[in-house]
């Protein structure tokens, strides 16, 4: 934080009074350099011009901390309005009483007193003169408010993104947990000997899922090893029947993104394919590196159940990430799903960042 906006926003009291000190000092001096320029500025006149400060700010004051937030309702204008008036005709009558008949015979007793001190138009013009710095005042008070008000929004917009991203990943954790353990159970009954790289690829994705997953951005080449360690348990589980082609190119390892944006797409593409379609399977996955952009590019085939609709429309875990794109990347994502071919052909685009900026 620069000092300047430490100095503007800070609630600190010394600081606090500091700025207001330096708000009513800069007023006296502008003022004095206003009548600097027809009139010889003497010791007598600084002493009004100092003395009537107070009542000054004892107006703006009122104005700013207590009729400005106890009328501010739209019911309540009339109020504030009828309230303003009077602080106005205080202004007008008051200071000026002030100045010529308590003040005056302080600090210059051979003053002489103008008739026409009482003039209407003195009064307006000595109202027109307090409220101008008044109305100054409240500009600035009003502006760090909004500006106070946005940058809250703007904190809590980003925890509470950060909030629903954690949660929407927790969702996942236990999904991905629990079908790899149904694949170790399966290999430990049946004894074939994979047990041991079931437990391998379980771990990665446990490390992944504790140590990552935690992180707003990870390099691109540790979701591509978590995409491999799935794909690997579930070409244990199927054996044969299960055919994935897993093609990487032109993928910068300096690229980041979000954990868990790709692994969720591939774990549907199984998910759905293999429960709902019999006989050999065909999975192709491309993750594709383009300038400032990756391409995940998945071809599944096409369920026999007429009721499934691929879990990319339907599944919770496709409904998550679809949530988290939108939170991460707002409009700069572009995600397809064709379904006119003889396979589903989902297409995800991403940036390619190196800090994570909420959209």
């Amino acid at each position: 934080m620069s000092f300047l906006t430490t100095f503007i926003y800070s609630n600190r009291p010394a600081i606090r009074i500091f700025r207001h000190v330096l708000f009513w000092v800069t007023d006296i001096i502008n003022y004095l350099l206003i009548i600097s320029v027809n009139t010889e500025v003497t010791s007598v006149e600084v002493y009004k011009i100092v003395f009537r400060i107070p009542l000054i700010a004892l107006a703006t004051y009122f104005i700013l901390y207590y009729l400005i937030p106890k009328f501010s309702q739209e019911r309540d204008k009339g109020k504030l309005f009828l309230w303003i008036l009077g602080v106005m005709l205080f202004l007008g009558v008051g200071v000026r009483y002030y100045r010529y008949f308590i003040l005056g015979p302080l600090v210059d007793p051979n003053q002489v007193i103008d008739f026409d001190v009482w003039d209407y138009r003195r009064i307006l013009s000595e109202i027109l003169q307090s409220m101008v710095v008044i109305s100054m005042a409240i500009a600035i008070k009003l502006i760090k408010n909004k500006t106070e008000l946005q940058q809250k929004n703007e904190e809590l917009a980003a925890e509470k993104k950060t909030a629903e991203l954690g949660f929407l990943k927790a969702q996942m954790h236990p999904h991905f947990l629990f079908n790899t353990l149904n694949t170790l159970y399966s290999e430990t009954i049946q004894d074939s000997g994979k047990a041991q790289l079931v437990v391998l690829h379980l771990s990665n994705l446990l490390r992944f899922i504790l140590d990552e997953c935690q992180k707003p951005l990870i390099p691109v080449q540790y979701e591509i090893k978590v995409v491999k360690d799935f794909i690997a348990l579930e070409e244990l589980r199927h054996g044969a029947r299960l055919n994935v082609n897993l093609e990487v190119t032109d993928v910068n390892p300096h690229m980041m993104l979000s954990p868990l944006i790709f692994l969720p797409f591939v774990e549907n593409s199984f998910k759905h394919t293999l429960l709902n379609k019999r006989g050999a399977i065909t999975i192709d996955i491309s993750i594709r590196g383009e300038e400032d952009r990756l391409h995940l590019l998945i071809g599944n085939d096409k369920e026999t159940s007429p009721t499934s609709r691929n879990g990319y429309k339907r599944g919770q875990g496709i409904s998550n990430i679809r949530r988290q794109l939108e939170l991460l990347y707002g409009k700069e994502y572009s995600l397809n799903v064709d379904e006119s071919q003889e396979k589903y052909i989902v297409s995800l685009y991403i940036p390619a960042k190196k800090s994570l900026t909420y959209a």
